[in-house]
């Protein structure tokens, strides 16, 4: 099987490497341009993502050290809820048993617990922790490309596809050069951030491993710390806030931190939206093209992972573009659902951004999520995330006796 990659981003990369790693027959050809600049999707990930380099064989501390990464444990959300609301932690899960938030349930509607009793049962326990890690997700695709030993790497600009390949995987990013059939799905429409002004920082003493999350006039601010500085970024919506007004209120925000090497904020732009069908005939979009609704959750590329851990096992099965197609949908609803509810669920309404999705009701439909997991850990988000949600926003007045 002769296949073909253009793209030489972190989604590129990892496919080259992966397929290269579980498709030993394979001839990979991976063909990158060098007039188009990288653009990382994100300095947050889940915990999925060790497993990811485990399975390339590439030990922790070397992956790790090459792409900057520290671990991380969890997200802080600071006055998501309200102005002057309590910070909301999420943390990781390998194991959430349903039964306890259940019985806390039961017994907070009789009076004999109070919200925070659950901190014990669900947040403290150790051995149900995972890791995540920050890390600069370009140094990462960089990883995996020099462990590439038999990838055959090409400098082109591309036109057209090049014949004579059985499959072609287009990671060209935002610009789905190749894609053939670029239909959206329309889960996506009610998310509205679409930019983000990004800067790195000094890093200002240790490295801090969670993500702090700032909610934000027109979006949300992230912090990130590595192991030599610190990603920042203004996610915002110009729906309502202009590019312009939107940097120098990044610039006021970040104005007591030191530019790390005098880097100057530069501007990310999307448009929300998921490939319906990313997969047609012999050519298949990975990684941003195939799908990009909102960076809160940090997930970006946790779904580069899944999508290619899934393109390969879909070649060695022999199964059919419609079931990959499918496999995917879900788990990109899974995450635009989830994220949504983030928005949704605030209690915000100090300005036209927040204002937006109050009107959006959202409360039957975390429960019903939650339900629907069933404590299974085939979700992007298992039940005891969803119930985190209902337990900051302090709703569960639709959640079944």
């Amino acid at each position: 099987m002769k296949i073909c990659i253009i793209g030489g981003g972190t989604a590129g990369w990892w496919c080259a490497g992966y397929m290269e790693k579980f498709l030993p027959d394979a001839e990979i050809t991976l063909i990158e341009s060098d007039e188009i600049p990288t653009v990382g999707v994100g300095e947050g990930t889940l915990p999925q993502i060790g497993a990811f380099f485990e399975e390339l064989g590439i030990p922790e501390k070397e992956w790790m050290d090459g792409c900057n990464a520290v671990h991380k444990y969890g997200n802080i959300k600071y006055e998501w809820d309200a102005l002057g609301a309590d910070p909301y932690l999420m943390t990781f899960w390998q194991n959430e048993p349903k039964t306890l938030f259940n019985d806390w349930y039961k017994e907070f509607k009789q009076g004999k617990k109070v919200r925070d009793d659950i901190n014990p049962d669900l947040y403290d326990k150790e051995g149900w922790r995972a890791v995540a890690y920050h890390l600069d997700a370009n140094l990462a695709g960089h990883v995996v490309r020099d462990h590439c030993k038999r990838v055959n790497h090409v400098i082109d600009t591309l036109e057209e596809l090049p014949p004579g390949y059985d499959l072609y995987v287009d990671a060209t990013g935002f610009r789905r050069q190749f894609v053939k059939d670029k239909t959206e799905e329309t889960f996506s429409e009610h998310h509205k951030v679409n930019r983000s002004w990004v800067r790195p920082l000094e890093l200002e003493g240790e490295s801090i491993p969670y993500t702090k999350t700032f909610a934000r006039p027109e979006g949300w601010q992230f912090m990130v710390d590595l192991q030599h500085r610190t990603g920042t970024g203004y996610v915002f919506s110009t729906d309502f806030v202009s590019e312009e007004e939107a940097l120098e209120k990044f610039k006021k925000w970040t104005a007591h931190r030191t530019p790390f090497k005098g880097i100057e904020p530069r501007l990310l732009k999307w448009t929300p939206g998921v490939l319906k069908n990313p997969w047609v005939d012999n050519v298949v979009s990975i990684g941003l093209g195939q799908g990009f609704v909102d960076p809160l959750e940090a997930n970006g590329l946790f779904l580069v992972q899944y999508s290619i851990t899934l393109l390969v096992r879909c070649i060695l099965k022999g199964s059919p573009p419609k079931a990959y197609n499918k496999a995917i949908m879900k788990v990109q609803k899974d995450n635009s659902d989830y994220i949504l509810h983030h928005y949704m669920l605030s209690n915000r309404t100090d300005t036209e951004f927040w204002k937006y999705y109050s009107k959006l009701d959202a409360s039957k439909t975390l429960w019903e999520s939650y339900k629907k997991n069933s404590n299974k850990y085939t979700s992007l988000y298992p039940d005891a995330i969803w119930a985190s949600l209902g337990l900051y926003f302090d709703d569960f007045k639709h959640y079944p006796e």
